[in-house]
């Protein structure tokens, strides 16, 4: 699986203690281009404020892992 860019296992995500994302897997392979989409209120933003280490978002369970690095306990900064 080296050509893998971004893997995301099993993710668990909310805000203010609802939990929005249930389980979400998703695997981008390098070169490849995806397009998020979704109905308001579907995840999207949440999805991208955890990946980025927003702090009002929290990460359950599950594993993001960018370029063969583990950054779901990254800080945002990093």
């Amino acid at each position: 699986m080296a050509d893998v860019l971004l893997q995301i296992k099993d993710l668990h995500a909310g805000v203010e203690g609802k939990e929005i994302l249930k389980g979400l897997d998703l695997t981008i392979r390098k070169g490849e281009v995806h397009v998020i989409l979704g109905p308001n209120g579907s995840g999207k933003s949440t999805l991208m404020n955890v990946m980025m280490g927003h702090p009002k978002y929290e990460m359950t369970h599950g594993r993001i892992v960018f370029d063969g690095k583990d950054i779901s306990e990254l800080p945002s900064y990093e």
